[in-house]
């Protein structure tokens, strides 16, 4: 089997205007949002924690992670939770979202690379982007969107080790 006849599972998520997938082997749940606990001092992007299969998990608003300041604002009605596999650390962390779109069987061909599409994303955080129906599906490799201070600051936002 080549590349381009790998098939990936990707779950789409509505966030504000956009419609962003990930691969479904970095997904362990979609919770409906009951209250996410906030954090004081946290990061802009840190919304809260929030209890996941007994642990306590770091959720994150990726509307201000990815810059979509131009973009309607998410209701956070979901949390998608992730396992993130950085080169140093793997971690869960939750993402708010407006909803869950579908999960699709796309062949690694119809995933076209991102042309620096603008200015918002940064490109190492795209994998692709593939359309489905008439809209587009940008694809995230959510083990590259977290820098390692932001890991660091995930991490620290579940356990007492705040300085």
């Amino acid at each position: 089997m080549t590349q381009n006849d790998q098939i990936f599972s990707i779950l789409s998520f509505q966030l504000g205007d956009e419609v962003f997938g990930v691969n479904v082997t970095n997904v362990l749940e979609v919770l409906h949002n009951k209250g996410v606990t906030p954090i004081p001092r946290s990061e802009t992007f840190v919304r809260g924690i929030v209890q996941f299969r007994g642990e306590i998990v770091t959720v994150i608003d990726f509307s201000e992670k990815l810059n979509l300041h131009n973009n309607s604002p998410t209701s956070g009605k979901v949390i998608v939770v992730f396992y993130v596999q950085s080169n140093a650390h793997s971690f869960k962390v939750g993402v708010l979202a407006d909803d869950v779109k579908a999960v699709d069987q796309i062949p690694a061909a119809k995933i076209q690379p991102v042309e620096e599409m603008n200015h918002y994303f940064n490109p190492e955080f795209l994998k692709g982007v593939y359309q489905r129906n008439s809209e587009f599906v940008i694809v995230l490799d959510i083990d590259k969107i977290f820098s390692e201070k932001e890991i660091q600051l995930i991490k620290q936002s579940t356990t007492n080790e705040k300085k």
